[in-house]
């Protein structure tokens, strides 16, 4: 990654804090606020004291929870509730004390959060921004930072995952006078992608009754942004290395080139160093394209995007969603991505027009599902918050597992898949 800053791409870092961990927790709902970020304990509640985050929340107690940051095999931060009268539940189930992975939803009344963390490497942090999440906002700041140089940009991550709005951000900062030109090279047949990129001359093929300039032409001056690269056939791959080794294209059938100045950007869903390996795509022109590379995460590994994203796609004239309709949707794993979350809130408008509220019934039947079916236990526990657990509890597994949201047993079973020895933990 080129930005010496950003080394990680889940969360943030704190201003006073040098090659560490930034731990914040993001407020999503009802309306979306900047991260705040955890560097001491932190009460949170409606009437916390001078030092803590005060909530407009009438269904949160004075001091609903604490937020901390611990230090014992690992560091890590722990959530108390506070004796809260309607509690505070981690990605659906209520607890008294638990350890927060990135991505956790944490309810407290009608409050939704999201705790993220990000590793930086400076004294410079990123710019905190309400509605983006932390893990973006490290896109962002690595997109802008490339912006003005003039190599190309390969932008990996999975479909639907806004590939193409990074591509625009990269546009708009570089200061080229030409335009930004897209196409998605998995739309096209062998010889129709070639004369959709370089042009052709009239007669070149059947049907080409006139000269037609290509889209590197078009964007002469600007940013070519090429969509689903990988999925661009063998043949054509060497009329692509030479345009950006030389700056010159040749339109089909034509026997002159003409000069160029374009700024290729091309994006995939797919491991294309695996092409390259398995043959399908050329090594030198992968290494020509991934001058750097930035790479998008899913949004379910950027949670505090979601309800911003959703709010924005229903509308500011929209319905609101009910906390129980936000909460599904922040935890739900979106696996098809910001397209999905937007088809959601299409759908969920056109309910709401119809004389329906925005409450869990005008969700998707998957998102729905999800949400209904998780019951009050959470999600299997990773081993890295086991063992924090266990150095918290000093070994004692009932006591972890409390902790963690788990019963014994569960507890029990999940150190045998792991292999995981309490008694390693105990005297630490």
């Amino acid at each position: 990654m080129l930005d010496p800053t950003i080394t990680a791409t889940s969360g943030q870092a704190s201003p006073a804090i040098r090659g560490r961990v930034l731990h914040a927790l993001t407020r999503v709902h009802p309306r979306s606020e900047a991260p705040c970020v955890i560097d001491r304990p932190l009460d949170v509640g409606r009437a916390p004291g001078p030092d803590g985050w005060a909530l407009d929340d009438g269904r949160t107690s004075r001091r609903h929870f604490r937020v901390s940051r611990v230090r014992s095999a690992v560091e890590a931060v722990r959530l108390d509730d506070l004796g809260s009268k309607n509690g505070t539940t981690v990605d659906g189930a209520r607890v008294e004390m638990a350890y927060l992975e990135p991505g956790a939803v944490v309810r407290a009344g009608n409050s939704l959060f999201v705790y993220e963390t990000l590793a930086v490497a400076d004294d410079t942090p990123p710019l905190l921004e309400p509605g983006v999440a932390l893990p973006r906002v490290a896109v962002q700041r690595q997109a802008d930072l490339l912006a003005p140089l003039t190599l190309p940009v390969l932008i990996t991550g999975p479909t639907g995952a806004g590939k193409e709005r990074v591509a625009r951000r990269l546009h708009a900062g570089s200061g080229r006078r030409g335009s930004l030109v897209s196409v998605n090279c998995a739309t096209f047949g062998r010889e129709l992608l070639a004369s959709e990129l370089f042009g052709h001359v009239a007669g070149a093929f059947s049907g080409a009754r006139e000269r037609r300039d290509g889209l590197f032409v078009t964007a002469d001056g600007g940013t070519l942004f090429l969509d689903e690269i990988a999925e661009m056939p063998l043949s054509q791959q060497p009329a692509l290395l030479r345009v950006l080794q030389e700056g010159r294209v040749r339109p089909v059938g034509a026997d002159r080139e003409r000069p160029v100045d374009v700024r290729v950007i091309a994006a995939t869903h797919g491991d294309l160093r695996a092409a390259v390996e398995q043959g399908r795509f050329r090594g030198d022109l992968y290494a020509r394209l991934a001058g750097a590379v930035v790479e998008l995460p899913p949004l379910a590994a950027r949670r505090a995007d979601i309800l911003p994203l959703f709010r924005h796609f229903v509308g500011a004239d929209g319905p609101a969603p009910t906390v129980e309709a936000a909460e599904a949707l922040a935890r739900y794993a979106w696996p098809f991505n910001v397209r999905e979350l937007q088809h959601a809130a299409s759908a969920a408008r056109v309910r709401a027009v119809l004389g329906g509220a925005l409450d869990v019934e005008a969700l998707p039947d998957a998102v729905r599902a999800a949400f209904t079916s998780r019951g009050a236990a959470p999600s299997v526990v990773d081993r890295a918050a086991i063992e924090r657990a266990l150095a918290e509890a000093g070994g004692n597994v009932s006591a972890a597992a409390r902790a963690l949201g788990q019963t014994r047993p569960q507890l029990y079973r999940r150190l045998k898949v792991l292999a995981i020895d309490p008694a390693a933990f105990r005297g630490r």
